[in-house]
């Protein structure tokens, strides 16, 4: 699991369909981007597989490729 200051790991970056992202300040929850549209991502928990819509400024991208796009 990800730990709050596990800074390297969170990269705020553009986030787009199918991004593996974390919502700040819930860290330790991973979700897959579905959909992302105007201000609103449609997202699927990854150990629940529950859907939730959240704002774009809430996620987090997640990964190597969030470090590239900065």
């Amino acid at each position: 699991m990800l730990e709050v200051n596990d800074l390297q790991a969170l990269v705020h970056a553009p986030i787009r369909d199918g991004d593996l992202v974390c919502l700040a300040p819930q860290m330790h929850e991973l979700f897959t981007v579905i959909l992302v549209r105007d201000d609103r991502c449609w997202l699927r928990d990854l150990q629940s597989g529950l859907d939730t819509i959240a704002s774009r400024g809430l996620c987090r991208r997640l990964g190597h490729e969030a470090s590239l796009a900065n």
